[in-house]
C-alpha cells in the first residue's frame, strides 16, 4: 500500500505539469520496452519548422504529439499552490528528465523540505524515501497510458492563437486555452498558455493557473529543454 500511495503523489505532481502539455504523461506512462537509456535517442532540434494554421487546437495537439518522439528532453517546473494542509501541493521546483518513452527520472524539491525522487524504467518503479531506494512495479493498465493522456487532452478547451513571441531566446508562437474537466474524481479548472517553437514545432514553455475542486489551486511555470546527454538508469540499491 505504501508504494501505491507514493505513486499517487508522483502522478499528482506530474499532472500539474501535464495539464497544459499532455505529452509529459503519455510519454511517461505508455508501456514500451525499448531497453535504451536514451543516450542514442535522436535530438528534437532536428524538427521541422512550424507555422500556425487556421486550427489552433490542431496546432497544440500536434505539438503535444511531437513530445512522444522528442527524447531526450527535460522539463523544469516551478509551482506555487494554495489550499488546506491535507490537499495542497507544496511550493517548489520539479525536474523531470525523459531519456526515452519508458525511462523517466523525477526529482522534486519543496520549500518546506518535502522532497520526492523517483525513477521509472519500463514497468519498474524506484522510490527514494528514508535514505534508501525501494523497488516496485507500476500497474500501467490502470495508472496511465493513452487513455490518461486523452483525458487530459479533453480538458484543454477554447484554444486560441495569440501571436509570435520570443521566450528564453527562442522564437515561438503563443497559444492560450482554458482547463475544464474531471480527473481523479475531482474537477480541474483554470487557464493555460503554451509557447510552441517556430523552428521545431515543440512546446518550449507553459504557464497555467489552476484550481482543483475546492481543495487546492495554484500556478505552474514549465520550461522545456531538448537534446543533451540525458540518461536514466536504475539506482544503486
Amino acid at each position: 500500500m505504501k508504494l501505491r500511495l507514493n505513486f499517487k503523489l508522483i502522478r499528482s505532481l506530474i499532472v500539474l505539469a501535464a495539464l497544459p502539455l499532455v505529452g509529459c504523461t503519455s510519454g511517461q506512462f505508455r508501456k514500451e520496452t525499448s531497453g535504451s537509456s536514451g543516450a542514442d535517442a535522436p535530438s528534437s532540434t532536428t524538427g521541422s519548422a512550424f507555422r500556425p494554421s487556421s486550427d489552433a487546437g490542431k496546432d497544440v495537439r500536434e505539438a503535444i504529439a511531437k513530445l512522444n518522439t522528442a527524447y531526450p528532453y527535460r522539463l523544469t517546473e516551478i509551482v506555487s499552490a494554495s489550499g488546506n494542509s491535507q490537499t495542497a501541493m507544496p511550493d517548489g521546483t520539479r525536474v523531470v528528465e525523459f531519456a526515452a518513452a519508458d525511462r523517466v527520472h523525477m526529482k522534486s524539491t519543496s520549500k518546506i523540505g518535502v522532497d520526492v525522487e523517483a525513477i521509472t524504467i519500463g514497468d519498474k518503479h524506484y522510490w527514494y524515501s528514508g535514505g534508501k531506494w525501494t523497488e516496485g512495479s507500476l500497474d500501467l493498465a490502470s495508472n496511465g497510458g493513452a487513455d490518461f493522456a486523452k483525458k487530459v487532452a479533453e480538458m484543454l478547451k477554447d484554444v486560441k492563437y495569440v501571436g509570435p513571441e520570443t521566450v528564453n531566446g527562442i522564437e515561438c508562437h503563443l497559444y492560450s486555452c482554458t482547463i475544464d474537466g474531471s480527473m481523479g474524481g475531482q474537477n480541474w479548472t483554470g487557464t493555460a498558455k503554451i509557447w510552441i517553437g517556430a523552428a521545431d514545432g515543440l512546446p518550449h514553455q507553459s504557464d497555467s493557473d489552476f484550481k482543483v475542486a475546492n481543495s487546492f489551486g495554484g500556478k505552474s511555470h514549465i520550461v522545456y529543454e531538448y537534446g543533451g546527454n540525458i540518461k536514466v538508469e536504475p539506482p544503486v540499491m
